[in-house]
């Protein structure tokens, strides 16, 4: 574990530069005025809870969104579905496996948006348990209204926010994060 571990880690610092090292001493970066000792566990609950909250905060968006195009059939997990199924056919499996969603809540929540139109199941004709999703009519102007919605508040972000730099630095954290997840649930 500790071996593949540490290849993960060499990787992380190959695949961007752009940020330093902490040290193993367990200090903040070598630049900084006065370094003061990082509490790892406090960090990690602090990073940890925030990714929760901003999980709810992105369904509350959704939420709203649906409600401001009228929208009130279905529901935020439901309409984030949608999303990530995009313009083309997407295998049922693929969405699973990109990790987007749960299983269970999944097929409940497709079952929804087939019986309710938004979405059209093609079922393979050489393996009929395999099963394609597309968007339906009323699913493509909800991905729409709601990628219009997103593109929005990804523009505040840059504009008002100015937090393009900060954004790209979160997500290199963030990918390091899921390897270190990725790796404890493959190896322990």
């Amino acid at each position: 574990m500790r071996q593949a571990t540490m290849r993960v880690a060499a990787s992380w610092d190959e695949e961007d530069d752009r940020l330093r090292d902490i040290p193993e001493t367990g200090v903040g970066p070598v630049d900084r005025a006065d370094p003061e000792p990082i509490d790892a566990r406090a960090l990690y609950a602090d990073l940890t809870g925030l990714l929760e909250r901003l999980h709810r905060r992105r369904l509350d968006v959704v939420r709203l969104g649906l409600e401001g195009i009228g929208v009130v059939d279905i529901n935020a997990s439901q309409g984030l579905l949608l999303l990530s199924i995009g313009d083309g056919e997407v295998p049922v499996r693929d969405l699973l496996q990109r990790g987007y969603h749960q299983t269970s809540s999944a097929s409940y929540n497709i079952k929804k948006l087939v019986d309710y139109g938004y979405l059209e199941q093609i079922r393979s004709i050489h393996d009929r348990r395999a099963v394609r999703l597309r968007l339906g009519e009323s699913g493509h102007r909800v991905a729409d209204r709601l990628r219009a919605l997103d593109d929005r508040l990804a523009q505040i972000a840059i504009d008002e926010a100015g937090a393009s730099a900060a954004m790209q630095e979160t997500i290199v954290t963030l990918k390091k994060l899921d390897r270190i997840w990725d790796d404890f649930i493959s190896f322990g």
